[in-house]
């Protein structure tokens, strides 16, 4: 059992899955020397502290310890101490360290990006109609959150990969350079020492940030950042093994009082403060033999995991200062290349697989999951190719993480994969929130929600439930059935009802408020071909009724096929979709694609004839951390000028003419073009694509057969916008202006307006 010891506080880095072990805190020092060690020489411990990205310090501060010569007998480290730490006590040189911290493409490792790429499809589509990052799970009947509000799959498999064979070694004193990481365990607030069990989940277990990343699990402890006990662990050194300890401290500058004015900014300060109070008890408890180095980290905050690297020759910088001191501890040419020799060790694994197989899955259908890698039987695999597939499947909303091992025969091991399922379960509700202001006291809300209940049966259906209430209220109901275990053909029935407010203008006049009601059902066939590209065919019915809600039915100047109805709409659709996106709002690279086909036939159970079809396409372009936007879109009535008013293409409002109201104009054919550039101009999360954007865009619209009877013609306007993601969807602020009209508006979360294809799908 682990001996557990110390205050609460909280915390700094990354976090989540799986089993870690510990023994006491007594009895730790390796039972043998070293090669080419004197008997009288003393024992040095190495103490890595905390500090998340600021951690890249203790490598330039491991380079200059190699350049010295002094050799290292046991290593205790917390939070990011503890990831470098691991790295070398398991062989890694510190120029191997380095090159490792430089080639880490920390976007997509703490970030997630490039994550959604590998998501499939439907899951796409089903995430961006929610308009809201916000999960919770049912469970029970009990609202749950996830045990860490950031995805660290790839920070999992990062660490797997980073100490591979490492990972074989059950107990830390067998590593090459003896090691312990230290947690917290959340249930006591006490301190545990890790010193055996998988090594890459007690770096996870030292370095989860307590509500950020999900803790690390093991028997009745809940570990979580060690930082929150003891974030310079000198006295576990100590009982490893030191006689004599080298700390590496990384310092913050001092607070200034102006950036204290805020309660955000206290609460943050108050963290620190705690933090450096468990730091101040184990520095005081430095003799004259001990060696402290002081690393000022200047700007580079805990969470600038983009600038790591930047880090490193400030730990060098420091160290370079304490050479007198170290030279003390130097150990002789010889004797160091013996030792480092010895400790030396590759990270690779190389092995054909002779088996594989899934352990630990509940409700997920692990022949799903081997649909979605590729390692099989017999085949040679190394760390990368078994991490691409764990990658592949922590893709999954249903996934958290996936962990692996390999067992048996080293050379024919089998290959056991470890997926851990989404800690909010297989019910997910994602609550929404739109509002829109515009000019003239244009104001529209909306709140809804959307339920989904995942692996009803073993090849993965799912009953979806949308309820939205406001300018547009909506109520649909219906089942996703896979029909194959792989989830590439599918089918889709639903039923739906709708209401809708929506506004009347004649040249640019608004001059009558309609409502729009639709009650009927459609069922689609479909196909996945690819994570980014789905195919849906179908038969829909749908029952719609128009009613003046102010303002006169026989309206002057207005195509009579607007005017209030009462018909039922049934025949064919089919719709392809095209997301290869690396975030669902403000994207900066991919393509997002739709196509719509709808027909409404007699012979089909309709009572009038019409067909209509849009298309629309948007592709981003990375411009350093800024982006640009090329939109193309376009509808076209193909029942030869029989598609009836209320069945007529709308634009206007901020996603196609922003110098206009939403639906000033309604026609029955329509192009579209639109070129933005968005400049990034503040990081809310670093890493990931949180940013607030500046920027301004230049759009041009081909209007043809107008509901309102204007002369066919082209409109242009200009627009200018600030806005950026939120967790309940993306907000905007802008204006936009054209020759004869201008707008302004400002909308938060979910998107308001249906009028054309750049108000839906993956335009939203």
């Amino acid at each position: 059992m682990p001996e557990a010891c110390g205050r609460t506080r909280v915390g700094a880095v990354v976090g989540a899955v799986c089993l870690v072990t510990a023994v006491p805190q007594s009895g730790w020092c390796a039972s043998a020397e070293s090669p080419g060690a004197p008997a009288t020489r003393p024992k040095v411990g190495l103490v890595l502290s905390g500090g998340g990205a600021k951690g890249g310090a203790h490598v330039g501060v491991l380079k200059v310890l190699e350049e010295r010569h002094v050799r290292i007998d046991c290593i205790a480290g917390t939070s990011m101490g503890a990831v470098i730490g691991a790295g070398y006590a398991a062989g890694l040189t510190a120029a191997q360290l380095e090159q490792f911290v430089a080639a880490v493409d920390w976007e997509a490792v703490v970030g997630g990006t490039g994550r959604r790429l590998l998501q499939p499809i439907e899951q796409k589509r089903l995430k961006t109609a929610a308009s809201s990052d916000l999960e919770l799970g049912v469970n029970n009947h009990n609202i749950v959150t996830r045990a860490g509000l950031a995805n660290t799959s790839g920070i999992d498999d990062l660490l797997r990969t980073y100490v591979a064979q490492a990972r074989m070694v059950p107990d830390f004193d067998q590593l090459p350079i003896p090691y312990r990481a230290v947690a917290t365990d959340m249930v006591t607030g006490k301190m545990v020492v890790l010193s055996r069990g998988d090594l890459a989940r007690a770096m996870r277990a030292s370095m989860a940030i307590p509500g950020a990343f999900s803790p690390v699990v093991w028997e009745r402890y809940v570990l979580a950042d060690g930082g929150q006990v003891r974030n310079i662990p000198v006295d576990v050194a100590r009982q490893t093994c030191a006689d004599v300890v080298i700390v590496v401290n990384l310092v913050e500058p001092e607070t200034p009082p102006e950036e204290l004015v805020q309660a955000t900014q206290m609460v943050m300060r108050s963290m620190e403060v705690m933090l450096q109070a468990n730091e101040a008890v184990q520095l005081e408890s430095l003799t004259a033999r001990d060696v402290r180095i002081d690393v000022p980290m200047g700007n580079i905050s805990s969470v600038d995991f983009t600038r790591v690297p930047e880090a490193i020759p400030l730990g060098e910088a420091a160290a370079r200062k304490a050479i007198d001191r170290l030279a003390a501890l130097a150990a002789s040419d010889a004797e160091y290349t013996a030792w480092r020799n010895h400790v030396t060790q590759p990270q690779e694994i190389t092995a054909r697989v002779a088996g594989v197989r899934f352990e630990g899955l509940n409700k997920v259908n692990p022949d799903y999951l081997q649909t979605l890698t590729t390692i099989r039987p017999g085949d040679e695999v190394n760390a990368q190719a078994i991490s691409a597939d764990a990658t592949r499947m922590s893709a999954l909303e249903s996934i958290d993480t996936v962990a692996y091992q390999l067992e048996g025969d080293p050379a024919n091991p089998t290959l056991v994969w470890w997926p851990a399922e989404a800690s909010i379960g297989t019910d997910v509700l994602r609550p929404s929130l739109g509002v829109y202001a515009g000019q003239g006291g244009d104001l529209k809300f909306l709140i809804g929600a959307q339920f989904v209940r995942s692996w009803l049966n073993d090849r993965g259906g799912q009953w979806r439930t949308n309820v939205q209430l406001g300018y547009e209220s909506i109520f649909t109901t219906g089942w996703y059935q896979p029909l194959d275990v792989a989830q590439r053909w599918f089918v889709d029935p639903e039923i739906l009802a709708s209401r809708s407010i929506e506004d009347i203008y004649v040249d640019t006049e608004r001059i009558a408020v309609y409502r729009f009601t639709d009650v009927g059902g459609s069922v689609e066939f479909g196909v996945n071909l690819s994570e980014v590209s789905q195919v849906r065919v179908g038969y829909t019915s749908m029952r719609r009724r128009s009613k003046v809600q102010t303002g006169i039915s026989n309206l002057p100047g207005i195509d009579q096929r607007i005017a209030e109805v009462d018909e039922r709409d049934a025949g064919l659709l089919a719709s392809f979709t095209f997301d290869s996106r690396d975030a669902e709002t403000f994207a900066l690279r991919g393509v997002g694609a739709e196509l719509l086909y709808l027909r409404s036939d007699q012979s089909l159970g309709g009572d009038r004839d019409w067909s209509r079809a849009e298309g629309g396409l948007r592709k981003g372009f990375a411009i350093r951390e800024n982006a640009m936007w090329l939109t193309l879109a376009g509808g076209i009535d193909l029942s030869e000028n029989q598609l009836p008013g209320d069945r007529t293409f709308s634009l206007g409002g901020p996603r196609t003419l922003p110098a206009y109201q939403f639906d000033e104009f309604r026609v029955r054919s329509y192009w579209l073009a639109d070129l933005s550039f968005l400049w990034r101009l503040m990081e809310l999360i670093p890493v990931r694509n949180q940013s607030i954007y500046g920027g301004f865009g230049l759009t041009a619209a081909g209007l043809y057969d107008r509901v309102d009877r204007i002369e066919d013609g082209e409109v242009y306007s200009v627009s200018a916008q600030l806005g950026g993601p939120t967790p309940i969807g993306t907000f905007i602020v802008g204006i936009g202006a054209a020759e004869d009209s201008w707008g302004f508006w400002l909308s938060l979360g979910r998107p308001v307006g249906k009028g054309s294809i750049l108000d839906q799908g993956v335009f939203r």
